[in-house]
């Protein structure tokens, strides 16, 4: 068990409200004097947070588990006789004891008011130990939850890496050949296509480096500048069309959300295609939702065939959203052939 000081702590100190009460019960009732309330308070309680040591070392030795309940319970119902027993013998040998070094005779009496009778060593046997089980029980759920939010974490910083290398050797080739083109004939134009590549950089490592999600009006100029630099090549080829709700531009949504679909429909629809194509860009704000809608109007595909390939880029944009939202999000396919290819996605409104 973790932080063991602190629990030890916490053990002593529980105990302290059990010592009041006798010590009120022992004045009050009784008519003792404080410092022999305290004493039977002593002989009353030492035994049994003394004996309740072993029992939280059994406990920790014997971790709860649903698949051996019964066999945990037998062993348990034995150990909480053992130390009801040992308990009701305790309180008695401290009065002897007592009695012994105060007036010089022996007497060990079993029966008495206030030793601690079977029932409430029980009780307190099952205090003990289902505090015990309760603390194993929130550490083993804690530690899972660090798991799982660990593996969370790491499943999504592999998955941008992973797009991060997916955009930089097609795209950075491609990029790089357009500015090549472009210096001999519009200096002008392909310093501002290296600026615009300058910030596409930027903002990927920056991304990268803080894992953060970012504001879709943020994700929209990462996306400005790609389909800037992608008209280098393709020209007027490459048609958009943007629907932007104002009400969306300040939602979050995971870095890298729509830079894969983009890509998919220039790649499959606009840059194969000798006459280009129409890309449009829908964003609206619904029941708590961010809508998204990326489409194009390329040739289609059969949706069995979409689903059987199902390129790098679909699958994880998919796939991080089903981690980071699960139920919450959704990811839907259109398309068929001659009718274009569209993308549309619903997260929770976040920002």
């Amino acid at each position: 068990m973790r932080k063991p000081l602190r629990f030890w702590l916490v053990y002593g100190i529980a105990w302290l409200p059990y010592v009041a009460s006798y010590v009120a019960l022992f004045v009050s009732h009784l008519g003792r004097t404080f410092f022999e309330a305290i004493k039977g308070s002593i002989f009353n309680v030492l035994p049994a947070a003394l004996l309740g040591i072993g029992v939280v070392a059994i406990c920790q030795r014997l971790p709860w588990s649903p698949n051996r309940r019964y066999r945990l319970l037998a062993v348990h119902l034995v150990l909480a006789s053992v130390y009801v027993a040992l308990g009701m013998a305790a309180v008695p040998f401290l009065y002897a004891v007592d009695q012994k070094i105060e007036y010089g005779s022996w007497s060990y009496q079993r029966e008495g008011l206030f030793q601690a009778g079977f029932f409430t060593g029980l009780l307190i046997y099952v205090t003990i130990a289902g505090v015990v089980y309760a603390v194993q029980t929130t550490e083993r759920l804690r530690a899972q939850e660090a798991r799982a939010t660990r593996a969370e974490s790491l499943q999504t910083r592999a998955e941008l890496e992973a797009l991060r290398a997916q955009l930089n050797p097609h795209f950075l080739f491609n990029t790089l050949h357009s500015l090549m083109a472009l210096v001999r004939h519009d200096p002008q134009a392909a310093e501002d296509a290296l600026e615009k590549l300058a910030l596409l950089l930027r903002h990927t490592l920056m991304t990268m480096r803080e894992g953060e999600d970012v504001a879709l009006s943020e994700e929209l100029d990462f996306i400005e500048n790609y389909l800037a630099l992608e008209r280098l090549r393709l020209g007027d080829r490459l048609r958009i069309e943007k629907n932007i709700q104002p009400e969306t531009v300040g939602c979050k949504l995971p870095p890298f959300t729509l830079q894969p679909l983009i890509e998919n429909s220039i790649k499959h629809a606009i840059a194969t295609q000798p006459q280009g194509g129409l890309l449009q860009i829908t964003t609206e704000r619904r029941n708590g939702l961010l809508c998204i809608r990326v489409f194009d109007d390329g040739p289609g595909a059969k949706p069995g065939d979409v689903e059987a390939s199902n390129g790098f880029g679909l699958r994880v944009a998919r796939q991080r959203l089903m981690t980071r939202y699960g139920d919450q999000a959704s990811f839907y396919l259109e398309t068929r052939p001659g009718k274009g290819f569209s993308v549309r996605m619903e997260i929770p409104v976040k920002g």
